[in-house]
């Protein structure tokens, strides 16, 4: 199964069974393997949930935006080296977490 994420400003990406994260919006995209999610963790709490323990039951009742719609989550990943979150959660947060079967 595959992860995909959406964020607020319209980007959508795809995290596979290694955790490399492919970006849709460049069709010749090929993951290197030095880019990698490491989990999702929120905006306001000292709490990170691992990309292992993301599953579909998980997802059911993680309640992903708040009232105002603005994300809760974002990403926590690994890029060449460094361990990062991503900012600006107006842009760069999580709208949206679900798998599918490719």
């Amino acid at each position: 199964m595959v992860l995909n994420i959406d964020t607020p400003y319209g980007d959508h990406y795809k995290v596979d069974s290694n955790g490399n994260i492919i970006r849709m919006d460049m069709p010749d995209f090929k993951p290197s393997g030095e880019w990698r999610m490491l989990g999702i963790t929120h905006v306001k709490r000292n709490y990170t949930i691992p990309l292992n323990c993301i599953t579909p039951q998980l997802l059911k009742g993680l309640i992903l935006l708040w009232k105002n719609g603005k994300p809760q989550w974002t990403i926590l990943d690994y890029d060449h080296g460094t361990k990062r979150v991503w900012g600006n959660t107006k842009y760069h947060g999580i709208k949206r977490l679900y798998f599918t079967e490719e």
